[in-house]
């Protein structure tokens, strides 16, 4: 009888303590799931943060109206693409540790859930028509007319740079007193400037001369093709004076590096007093031509 009793108080010790061990893991088991939980969405997060940070650093935020809208744009499209990244992220990592397999035992079957596909079809549809939206309004503000009294360049490319023509009765809300153009021709050598006026419209007429080429000033973010026998323009409004590089974007020809060029956005008053000086150094190269054939002819 004694020996009874001692079985069954063991029984009862081991029956208890196997009792309190199972308690206790699943009493673990809870911050082992939050822990997992906060390691899948820091690690996706992370993740996210270091590929927006790539994009923000490769993308500049632009120097023109149109700039500005379509970097806006661009932002949104970041916004969206990280919170989409680190929810599926965090998930998928989540579902990888917790559900991994740890005995041959087949965990609970689930076959569907109305809610759940209702919702990962009715999402994106939202997602699409809101970010095709905002496209289609930033496309209307790039690709908008420029009124008739905006300032007009005429821009040719030809295999390998870059020709710019002014109108001196198409500068825009400036007046100058003549009449005639002003042409910069650019060489390999010399690379030709494009200066407009700051906070003012400025349309640009684009033609090549002999193959496609490129017009591409990376702080316009904004690229336009030259076709030879057609005519493109587009529009720009500048925010900020300052040096900006430019550039061929579209292979031309072995020499299709040289093709570059530099554009310069001054204040109102500068660019007039570049037009005056820039226009009397033309008329006097004119009349040192017309000289020169004269003695030419007398000789």
């Amino acid at each position: 009888m004694p020996r009874l009793i001692e079985s069954t108080h063991r029984q009862n010790q081991e029956t208890f303590a196997a009792s309190s061990e199972h308690k206790d893991w699943r009493y673990m088991q809870k911050p082992l799931k939050r822990i997992r939980l906060l390691a899948a969405l820091s690690l996706a997060s992370v993740l996210g943060l270091g590929s927006a940070s790539t994009a923000l650093a490769v993308q500049p935020g632009g120097i023109t109206d149109e700039a500005h809208g379509m970097h806006d744009l661009f932002l949104v499209m970041l916004y969206f693409s990280i919170a989409l990244f680190v929810i599926i992220a965090s998930a998928l990592v989540y579902a990888i540790i917790r559900f991994r397999r740890k005995d041959d035992e087949l965990p609970k079957q689930v076959h569907g859930s109305n809610r759940i596909e209702i919702l990962w079809t009715g999402l994106p549809i939202v997602i699409v028509i809101v970010l095709f939206t905002l496209s289609l309004i930033t496309l209307f503000d790039v690709e908008k007319k420029a009124k008739q009294d905006a300032l007009t360049v005429e821009v040719t490319g030809f295999q390998y740079q870059w020709k710019f023509v002014y109108d001196l009765n198409d500068l825009g809300v400036g007046e100058f007193d003549g009449e005639g153009t002003i042409t910069i021709i650019g060489t390999p050598a010399n690379e030709p400037e494009l200066v407009l006026p700051v906070n003012e419209v400025v349309e640009f007429s684009l033609q090549s001369t002999d193959v496609i080429h490129s017009f591409y000033v990376r702080d316009f973010l904004y690229k336009l093709d030259l076709i030879p026998g057609r005519i493109n323009t587009f529009s720009v409004t500048p925010r900020e004076t300052g040096i900006f590089r430019a550039q061929c974007a579209e292979l031309c020809g072995v020499d299709h590096a040289l093709m570059r060029f530099t554009v310069r956005i001054v204040e109102r008053e500068e660019f007039d007093e570049w037009i005056k000086q820039t226009a009397k150094n033309l008329s006097f190269d004119q009349e040192d031509k017309k000289t020169v054939r004269t003695n030419e002819r007398e000789q």
